[in-house]
Parts: structure tokens; C-alpha cells; sequence
């Protein structure tokens, strides 16, 4: 397989703990997924760490992690993600082809519009599906990597229904997508391509390393080294790595000779 022209894409999303209580810390934790998509690749490998607030070296963090599962830094990688800040540095990777806004999280916010549109009061019917269409065509001038024309149309649906600044559905959409002008590209065009748009395989990813166990509806509380071992061990399973490598990288004996060794002095 010539690794320089597979397509691979790094899915990455953040889920959230709880904190354990310290005077002046932190109440949550972030725990940032990361998860590998190749064609016609058996397993898709992940990769989960609790992130020590917004540090700059993540970036190199994941390129480690593509490292370990045989992508070299001159393959072709894109990085799918939203556009949070909790994982912006997390996306960085210093050999990374391309980033692409993932589609899902797009979606979420025009149906959050279609929702508030389908709402008003204050107009008829047939005016409300004149808005209606206007927004569903704002969302396909996008998904055919029209990012301008879908931008002025949604503009023009401000005007016309008087919502103004960002504490509303269409203030909302229009920030965001502004904000990630840079990584809109032809949703259509790669869709068709057979090529990955969405960064749900990452957000199972982060259902499955955090989910029930680390979070036990919402009574749990981590420190940050507690939780950051939990994620190794939770990857590893779902990587169906050998659990014999945890005696490799904690090795027993060492810590039992060291408590005997104490017990003598």
C-alpha cells in the first residue's frame, strides 16, 4: 500500500469530565478523542488524553499518536473537526495536508435555524415557507462549497427577519461559519469522493473512552492524571490492543520492590 496517496483523515472531538475540587481549579476536564480513518483498513486505531488546558503542543501529540500507527509525517492527513477552541490546538499538526470543518456540527446549527424559522409567531404561513426554503438553499450553496453565496444569503435572512447580533439561531450560524471560513470546502464534491466529512467516528470515540464510567451521571470527579490513565487503558481496549503492554509500560515488580525495600529500611 503507498501510504503517500491513501487518503487518511483524523477525526478529532473533546467530551468532558468532571474536576476533582480544588481551591481555585478547574470544575471539568477535558478529554480530547482523536481517531483515524483509512479505506479499507480493518481497524480504525483512537487516541484519548486529558488536555492540560490549551496547550500548543498537542498538535505534535497527535502527529506522536499517527507516528505509532505508521503514518509518517509525509503522508497526507486531513484533520476533520468543529470549530471549538477546546481542540484548537489539538488540530495543528505540524504535517497536516489539510482541515475541514466537520459537516455534522454545520448541519446541527441549520437545523437549530429551520427549528427557531418554523417557530415565528408573526407570520403567515406561506411566509414562513418562503424563509423556510431560503434557508435550506443557504445550506446547499454550502454543502456545494458556495461559501459566499450561502453567507449573503444568510444575511439577507437577517434583514428580512430582524434578527440581530449572535444571541440567536442565525447570529449563531453566521458567526460560526465566519469564524471557520477556512476550512469550508465542497462537502458534495468530497462526499462523492467516497472521502469523510464528519468527525463521528471521533465522537464515538469520545461516547466510548469517557461514557458511563468516567462520568457515572456527572457524580464522578478525576484529577487530571487519573483520568489521563483511565483514556490510555479505555484506548487500548478499544484498539484491541494486547493488555499485556500495560505490564511493559507499569511494570509491577518495580513498584512491589520498591514498597519491600522500604518495608526493610
Amino acid at each position: 500500500m503507498d501510504l503517500k496517496r491513501t487518503p487518511i483523515a483524523l477525526q478529532i472531538d473533546a467530551g468532558y469530565v468532571r474536576a476533582a475540587h480544588r481551591p481555585g481549579g478547574a470544575h471539568w476536564i477535558a478529554a480530547v478523542a482523536s481517531k483515524v480513518v483509512e479505506p479499507q483498513a480493518e481497524r480504525c486505531p483512537a487516541h484519548a488524553y486529558a488536555a492540560a488546558g490549551f496547550n500548543p503542543h498537542q498538535g505534535i501529540r497527535q502527529q506522536a499518536f499517527l507516528t505509532s500507527v505508521g503514518i509518517t509525517p509525509a503522508t497526507p492527513v486531513t484533520v476533520i473537526s468543529d470549530g471549538g477552541e477546546d481542540i484548537s490546538f489539538a488540530c495543528q499538526l505540524p504535517a497536516a495536508t489539510e482541515r475541514v470543518l466537520d459537516w455534522f456540527h454545520i448541519g446541527m446549527r441549520f437545523e437549530h435555524l429551520l427549528t427557531a424559522v418554523r417557530g415565528m409567531r408573526d407570520l403567515e404561513p406561506p411566509d414562513k415557507a418562503i424563509l423556510l426554503r431560503r434557508a435550506e438553499g443557504a445550506k446547499w450553496l454550502l454543502w456545494h462549497g458556495q461559501q459566499e453565496r450561502c453567507l449573503q444569503r444568510l444575511e439577507s435572512l437577517r434583514r428580512d427577519t430582524g434578527w440581530v447580533g449572535s444571541r440567536n439561531p442565525l447570529g449563531r450560524l453566521i458567526l460560526y461559519l465566519r469564524g471557520c471560513t477556512n476550512w469550508l470546502i465542497n462537502y458534495a464534491q468530497r462526499y462523492a469522493q467516497g472521502q469523510p466529512i464528519s468527525s463521528a467516528g471521533a465522537e464515538s470515540a469520545v461516547d466510548y473512552v469517557v461514557g458511563q464510567r468516567m462520568k457515572r451521571n456527572g457524580h464522578m470527579q478525576w484529577t487530571r492524571e487519573g483520568a489521563n490513565a483511565l483514556l490510555q487503558v479505555r484506548c487500548a481496549v478499544l484498539n484491541g490492543q494486547d493488555i499485556r503492554n500495560f505490564k511493559r509500560w507499569y511494570p509491577p515488580d518495580e513498584r512491589i520492590n520498591g514498597l519491600y525495600a522500604e518495608a526493610a529500611a
